[in-house]
């Protein structure tokens, strides 16, 4: 880990933006920025006051191999882990936890945001099928869980737990990934072409939250995770899907979770399933049945086509009216590459 890694997961542990981080330091965000790209390194007052501040050893900042938060920890890898009633995808920044009931009546997913093994609860959804309700909260700051946006004292409570770091140890990985820090720019459409634009400008996690709503993405490059709630008519949408790239678009392998609420759950794709058995081994994609500009429920599945492009922008045909945008300098809060 370098230097510049080393401050920003100071800085992201303690839950403070880089601008926050600055003015502890009384200094500018764009130089905390250079520190952390390793394009200029920290005079040594500064490393003593981040030392004193943060209450880290200046050892722990400067020298390779020592913890900045724990004398003893366990070795952290990004991955995704299965079990017979929940799916955790864990990444540097971000714990996602899916999970249903035994008898299948409850199902709900968690987010927390943290570093590495310190993470807080910060969004947190459940649907009760007997019930026909779906609850949720979240907050708009971790260092903060009182400012929660929520339909259900109860869950706003658990805001700001912590995640249980051990809980993924007694489930199956089903994937690996690393989080690139090499902060290179992405191809464009020109330089690498569409299905290969398509991979790596979507292998990444993007997270926001506000009052009008809280938004999460992920993508490891083979399975593809979104948590979004909107408040306003209780818009919510949770799930995750084996989707595959092709020559021109994106082919959907399957949905093995889902909460989509909206409103009074009238419209027909308003339904709530889960299934965590289901793992394609194989997926061919019917290209044959492809048609630019347009989606798709062909004999396999779902299949979203080009509509439009440019050398930064890929915008595929969604379902209904919906456009599903890529672009190449949207904010990512990960970037990632796969190793298995």
């Amino acid at each position: 880990m370098t230097l510049g890694q080393r401050i920003q997961q100071i800085r992201i542990g303690h839950g403070l933006s880089q601008e926050e981080f600055a003015e502890r330091l009384d200094t500018t965000r764009q130089t905390v920025s250079r520190w952390e790209l390793d394009q200029t390194y920290p005079e040594i007052g500064k490393i003593v006051r981040i030392s004193r501040l943060f209450s880290v050893s200046t050892d722990s900042i400067l020298k390779d191999g020592i913890s900045t938060f724990d004398t003893e920890v366990t070795p952290f890898s990004c991955g995704v882990y299965r079990g017979s009633h929940c799916e955790i995808v864990e990444t540097e920044r971000f714990a996602l936890v899916l999970f249903t009931s035994v008898d299948a009546l409850r199902l709900g997913a968690m987010l927390y945001r943290g570093y590495e093994h310190k993470k807080q609860l910060v969004a947190i959804c459940e649907r009760d099928q007997q019930a026909k309700t779906t609850r949720y909260a979240y907050t708009l700051d971790t260092a903060a869980p009182s400012s929660a946006i929520s339909n259900c004292e109860e869950l706003a409570a658990r805001l700001g737990e912590a995640y249980d770091a051990e809980r993924h140890r007694a489930l199956r990985r089903l994937e690996r990934f690393v989080v690139d820090h090499g902060n290179q720019p992405l191809p464009t459409v020109r330089e690498a072409g569409i299905p290969k634009c398509l991979t790596l400008w979507r292998m990444a996690d993007s997270y926001h939250a506000r009052r009008d709503g809280v938004q999460f993405y992920l993508c490891t490059g083979r399975t593809e995770y979104i948590f979004s709630i909107q408040p306003k008519d209780d818009n919510i949408y949770c799930g995750a899907s084996y989707n595959r790239v092709f020559d021109l678009g994106i082919f959907g392998g399957g949905q093995f979770f889902r909460i989509r609420n909206f409103r009074e759950n009238r419209e027909p794709w308003c339904r709530f399933h889960c299934n965590f058995s289901y793992e394609p081994t194989e997926i061919r994609i019917p290209t044959e049945e492809c048609e630019l500009g347009k989606c798709l429920e062909t004999s396999r599945g779902l299949m979203w086509c080009v509509k439009r492009y440019t050398d930064d922008e890929i915008v595929l045909q969604g379902c209904g009216e919906d456009e599903y945008i890529y672009r190449r300098t949207d904010r990512r809060d990960e970037r990632f590459s796969a190793i298995d």
